[in-house]
């Protein structure tokens, strides 16, 4: 019985403390189970948004899956995307291909394109599905732009040698 009583002379010397410890208690659950709720409509809308953005990427994906060259002659440059301010240079070395700007809104490239150490063509302007031919000492090479997105344009460079030209 002596427990009982130091228990309940305990209680009632600290009853303000007790008070505030429950109510401490309820409200600290009540928080719990109300960011709960809110956590559970939260994690709807990222799923929600996982799921749009999912469905935007796949109709970038479309859009930049562009048709491949169609060239007869071998490719030394093979279809690549490249930023605006980049260069890329052909597998032989003779051709070097800088863009110095692109327009997606006009769907065109500006192109400074440099064979065997000389430019030949200074800030030319490409369109989209158009060929540019130069020669040079390998042979002639032929650039084609298949698209333009963003601050990038993809390119692809065959080089028909001499001995076809005939």
């Amino acid at each position: 019985m002596p427990d009982w009583v130091t228990s309940l002379r305990f209680v009632r010397d600290n009853i303000t403390l007790l008070v505030f410890v429950v109510l401490l208690t309820v409200v600290g659950g009540a928080w719990i189970v109300f960011e709960a709720f809110r956590s559970h409509k939260n994690r709807e809308e990222v799923d929600r948004l996982r799921r749009r953005l999912s469905d935007l990427n796949s109709e970038i994906n479309r859009e930049r899956a562009t048709p491949r060259p169609s060239f007869t002659d071998p490719v030394v440059l093979s279809s690549r995307w490249i930023r605006s301010g980049a260069a890329a240079t052909t597998t032989d070395g003779g051709c070097l291909l800088y863009v110095n700007k692109v327009s997606t809104a006009s769907r065109f490239a500006d192109l400074t394109i440099r064979i065997d150490g000389y430019a030949v063509f200074q800030n030319h302007s490409v369109g989209v599905g158009e060929r540019l031919e130069a020669s040079g000492k390998y042979g002639t090479y032929i650039l084609e732009l298949s698209a333009v997105d963003g601050v990038q344009a993809s390119v692809a460079i065959a080089l028909r040698n001499r001995h076809k030209e005939m």
